[in-house]
């Protein structure tokens, strides 16, 4: 048998075929559409008409050290990071959910306190003056991240010609946690309070600095959310640190009860007594602080 017909015959031109296809998607990732950011450059993906970055530093890892501070920003970095993939979610508890909509709420994947990424939906770098929209997403404070299937910003920033954000933050007790207020607490906790919200300064910091790169104006940034991410928005207004990082703010569907409730020191001192008395493992599967 003449070696054409046997390497026909034994499916090699599968083989080819697939190889081949391998070897396009990895030059079209190696390709992919760049942007250099003050932190260092990143490199995305273009698909259905809509350049897409996911999963970028805008905060330092909040685990050691950094636990219970106010957050920092990333080191540098040299060469290219891929932004192909989303970042991990903070640490929060299981959320019961109806089989229709699953872990899509909250998103799927690892849960790890390296969660101060953000994702970019762009229909073009460049030109630097289409209106930006920061989505804050909901669970209440406890649950959720901007990874959730129903937060892709493809369709949004196509169809209206916007640069879309979503944004992972610290979640439950790793967030909202105040131990200022305990008995020989040192000074080192005297910032404890509603780090979150200083994880989304940070990020809108990032979007000022950044944003213009991804084609986006800094000077045009509504912030919008709905549900705990509506609370979110709603305590950003009143936020002195926030003041002049966004310019318009949407709040949708938020309860006052759960989503924007703050306590007096004396309950916020006893939530934090409580938690000290959790089991380091319910503290890290379960956050029922």
């Amino acid at each position: 048998m003449r070696r054409r017909d046997f390497l026909h015959l034994s499916g090699m031109p599968l083989l080819v075929s697939a190889l081949s296809a391998s070897r396009a998607r990895v030059q079209s990732a190696a390709s992919g559409p760049q942007v250099e950011t003050a932190a260092g450059r990143l490199r995305g993906r273009a698909r259905e008409g809509v350049l897409t970055f996911k999963g970028i530093r805008y905060g330092a890892s909040t685990a050691g050290v950094n636990r219970f501070q106010p957050p920092v920003r990333p080191q540098p970095w040299t060469g290219i990071v891929d932004a192909f993939e989303y970042g991990p979610r903070a640490w929060q508890p299981v959320r019961a959910m109806i089989p229709e909509i699953g872990d899509a709420l909250t998103g799927s994947g690892p849960m790890d306190e390296d969660c101060l990424r953000l994702n970019v939906w762009t229909p073009a770098t460049g030109r630097g003056d289409r209106p930006v929209m920061v989505w804050f997403h909901g669970g209440g404070q406890r649950t959720g991240s901007g990874n959730s299937i129903f937060y892709d910003g493809t369709a949004l920033a196509r169809n209206h010609d916007v640069v879309v954000i979503t944004v992972t933050h610290r979640l439950n007790a790793l967030g909202y946690l105040w131990l200022a207020g305990l008995t020989g607490a040192s000074e080192r906790f005297a910032r404890t309070a509603n780090l979150p919200l200083a994880d989304l300064v940070l990020a809108l910091e990032w979007v000022r600095d950044n944003v213009e790169r991804f084609g986006g104006n800094p000077r045009n940034v509504t912030i919008f959310g709905q549900s705990g991410g509506g609370g979110k928005v709603a305590m950003l207004t009143a936020f002195p640190a926030a003041k002049n990082l966004f310019h318009r703010a949407i709040i949708m569907s938020t309860l006052a009860d759960t989503a924007v409730t703050g306590q007096e020191p004396s309950r916020a001192i006893e939530a934090a007594r409580g938690c000290s008395h959790v089991s380091a493992r319910e503290r890290r599967v379960q956050m029922r602080c």
